[in-house]
């Protein structure tokens, strides 16, 4: 019997904006250009600066990138 190992075609991007839907935009512009893709995993999460006291919103998306997106 034959294991494949797809882990090793997993990749990681990230997406971070001051607004939860700015990361929206960012990742739906990403989804578009790569309609092939394949996602495995999200995390969004939001981080206060105590600074600055500023929010931030990030997404992080694991995928296994397609053959027919690559450029």
């Amino acid at each position: 019997m034959k294991v494949l190992n797809y882990a090793s075609d997993l990749a990681v991007k990230t997406f971070v904006s001051a607004s939860a839907a700015g990361v929206e935009k960012l990742i739906n512009t990403w989804m578009l250009s790569k309609p092939h893709t394949f996602v495995t995993g999200l995390e969004f999460t939001s981080t206060v600066e105590p600074s600055s006291n500023t929010l931030e919103f990030a997404a992080i998306i694991v995928y296994q990138p397609s053959e027919q997106d690559q450029s």
